[in-house]
């Protein structure tokens, strides 16, 4: 049995490391998506990491959620359950498929200062941003435009998956924060009520980064659920 962890967009082992250090769970291990370069590479990376020999629970957060979705999907035998953080599987809607669009556009012109306080901001909520803000930025300046670009294109447009979700024979949870400006809670319920056996379990007085926000809540809610 191991417990894989899957990172958000620009983001490495940084965002888990507060609420890794609240978990009592054994055989943990990392998929590094900040390596990646396309879906494939982020795909390939998640068997590296996962146990070929037995089961596996999932823990995704925003795009690794996606990623990890996709791989419990492709590899239903080997899923004991999948966890998905701050990403509901209900597909990119037309005005977020046109941001990114706008994004790429401006990732490949240099226009964009993915450091910015300002570009950083809807993440979290401002009473957080003293403590989370210097650690996304150092995560973003470590990681670079070039990975941001490779993470949005690898992981644009993303279908609704919430019917074969609702499929898998294992237990599929979805862990919401309620101020979340991103995976906002109401598309969180939606994806919910779309997943046949599904549950919803809310992180209070958080932004899109609950690992940092509240690391304590979501490390209580991964030990209740992953025990």
């Amino acid at each position: 049995m191991r417990y894989v962890f899957l990172p958000g967009t620009l983001c490495d082992e940084r965002v888990w490391l507060p609420v890794w250090k609240q978990l009592s769970l054994s055989a943990r291990a990392y998929v590094p998506l900040q390596w990646a370069n396309s879906l494939e590479e982020m795909l390939a990376l998640t068997s590296d990491r996962t146990d070929p020999d037995g089961k596996n629970h999932l823990i995704g957060y925003s795009m690794g959620a996606y990623i990890a979705a996709l791989w419990a999907l492709t590899y239903p035998d080997k899923v004991a359950s999948l966890t998905l953080m701050g990403y509901a599987p209900t597909g990119l809607s037309e005005r977020e498929l046109k941001r990114r669009k706008t994004l790429l556009e401006q990732l490949k012109g240099g226009k964009v200062d993915i450091t910015a306080k300002a570009y950083l901001a809807n993440m979290m909520l401002p009473e957080h941003s003293d403590d989370i803000l210097p650690i996304l930025t150092d995560m973003a300046s470590d990681l670079g435009t070039a990975t941001l670009r490779a993470h949005v294109q690898s992981t644009t447009p993303r279908k609704d998956l919430t019917a074969k979700l609702g499929q898998l024979n294992c237990p599929v949870n979805l862990i919401a924060a309620r101020q979340d400006a991103v995976a906002t809670f109401p598309a969180m319920q939606t994806a919910h009520q779309q997943i046949n056996g599904a549950r919803l379990l809310p992180v209070e007085d958080s932004g899109h980064m609950m690992m940092l926000e509240q690391p304590a809540s979501v490390a209580a809610l991964l030990n209740e659920l992953l025990a």
